[in-house]
């Protein structure tokens, strides 16, 4: 029998009570389910994903089932992680890595959101009907379309079926509308009472931040109810919700659950977007990762095949050594030269030797975008890192950069959506954050983002692997 290890990946918290109830959650679990469980954060808590992933090397895990203890599909989930279990492939490659989906509006949690709406309620001395109640769903908020529909979804499944008025939703950050937003308009809908519903898994300073907001609507709004209802926490339907993800994982039914995969299956010719399975050989296309074909749809390109530009395809030779860093190249005006650093001015000096052909990540660690603070806190610095950006981009690959995009982040228009999301599984192993909007490609940038390293950083992982787009597109084109 295979020796099984699951690796329960929570978002983690700087709130010590949020990650007590994380790792109490995870011992049940264990218990429940009769599997020896890692838990493991994203950020802000200790272990990491890694140091959960050693751990269970180390222990003798023969597969790691990967389960994001996520309610929504967001970009964390999408891109960074998939990019971590790729690299622990690569690490270990007698043992089987699966990936999981996030928990998503399943029934369990909606019960459980409605019992904790119910116990809100029976709290109250007051006698309000319960059509003149709104039930208002406050997600912590994302830049992901995908993961805030999951906070809509909620809010539909909770009302249908229930006397309640009726059921909203709105968001604690990221995304409109926000908390007091959403209350209000309740109240102009001619709500008398307003349960408001934390859609979190465990408490921490989000949660205690909600109350608060609550709180100070009620002095605002004297003559309506506003109750602040619990999280969801160690309900009964938590745990339901996580063993049908754990089950679908063990069973290899897991829909794809990435931006990659969807890509993917749309290329193949599928036409349902989420609906997909995973295969045993399930992986992201990525560099380092074992590829075993064994399972493929017969009108699909062979996955390596499809990433890798001609003069690598079809079983061809394919080096691993790195490329040494190519020096900015400055012109008359001292600006960088963008275009002239990596063969520009060169057209048989090839990039193919890096990024998705082998060799190692462009950087050791990940390259994340500057939090929305940092920038408002230092607007002229970034202002140039972003104008900076923006030339470069349309340097080195003659797309067009957004620079009013969210803080931290700089747009580039892609051609189409396929392209994005290729270029997005290229630049996710170069170690630089990325995410995508449509067919609008997400970097990083901050105000204190360095021209030798940062800003460099970025503007390496896109030429490098925009150049692999064209030539991919070309030869699929010439075909």
């Amino acid at each position: 029998m295979t020796r099984d290890h699951l690796l329960l990946i929570g978002h983690g918290s700087l709130d010590e009570d949020g990650v007590a109830e994380n790792m109490q959650f995870a011992e049940q679990l264990g218990q429940r389910l009769g599997v020896p469980v890692e838990a493991c954060f994203l950020e802000f808590a200790e272990p990491p994903i890694v140091d959960g992933i050693v751990r269970c090397m180390r222990e003798g895990a023969e597969r790691v089932l990967a389960l994001p203890l996520f309610l929504g599909a967001g970009g964390h989930q999408k891109n960074d992680v998939p990019a971590l279990l790729n690299w622990a492939k690569a690490q270990w490659p007698q043992a089987e890595f699966r990936y999981g989906a996030p928990l998503g509006a399943q029934y369990p949690l909606v019960q459980a959101l409605a019992e904790r709406a119910a116990q809100a309620v029976a709290a109250s001395p007051r006698a309000i009907a319960a059509a003149d109640t709104a039930l208002l769903v406050v997600g912590r908020g994302s830049r992901d379309p995908d993961s805030n529909s999951e906070v809509s979804k909620m809010a539909r499944l909770l009302w249908e079926g229930r006397d309640y008025g009726w059921a909203e939703a709105c968001f604690y950050s990221l995304t409109t509308p926000d908390v007091a937003t959403g209350i209000e308009r309740c109240v102009r809908l001619g709500a008398r009472r307003v349960v408001v519903l934390p859609y979190l898994l465990f408490t921490g300073k989000i949660h205690r931040a909600i109350e608060q907001l609550a709180a100070k609507a009620q002095a605002r709004y004297p003559e309506v109810e506003i109750l602040a209802a619990q999280h969801i926490g160690l309900h009964e339907g938590a745990f339901a919700a996580t063993a049908q993800r754990y089950h679908e994982l063990l069973a290899g039914q897991t829909a794809m659950s990435c931006d990659i995969c969807k890509y993917r299956q749309r290329f193949a010719g599928f036409e349902d977007e989420h609906g997909m399975p995973q295969r045993s050989d399930h992986h992201h296309g990525m560099r380092g990762v074992p590829h075993s074909h064994g399972h493929s749809h017969s009108h699909a390109p062979a996955p390596v095949d499809s990433i890798l530009p001609p003069r690598y395809q079809g079983g061809r030779a394919v080096s691993a050594a790195p490329m040494s860093a190519a020096p900015l190249v400055f012109d008359a005006q001292g600006r960088p030269a963008w275009d002239k650093i990596w063969g520009g001015d060169d057209p048989d000096s090839p990039f193919c030797e890096l990024a998705l052909a082998g060799g190692p990540p462009h950087r050791g660690t990940l390259l994340e975008p500057a939090p929305p603070a940092a920038v408002a806190a230092a607007p002229e610095a970034y202002a140039r890192v972003v104008a900076e950006l923006a030339r470069a981009i349309g340097m080195v690959t003659g797309l067009r950069a957004t620079p009013d995009a969210a803080p931290g982040w700089v747009g580039v228009e892609c051609d189409s959506e396929e392209m994005a999301v290729w270029l997005l599984r290229a630049i996710v192993v170069e170690n630089v954050c990325v995410r995508r909007e449509g067919r609008v490609l997400m970097l990083p940038a901050g105000p204190d983002f360095r021209l030798e390293a940062e800003l460099k950083n970025v503007v390496t992982a896109l030429a490098k692997t925009h150049h692999y787009w064209r030539e991919h597109l070309f030869a699929a084109e010439s075909r």
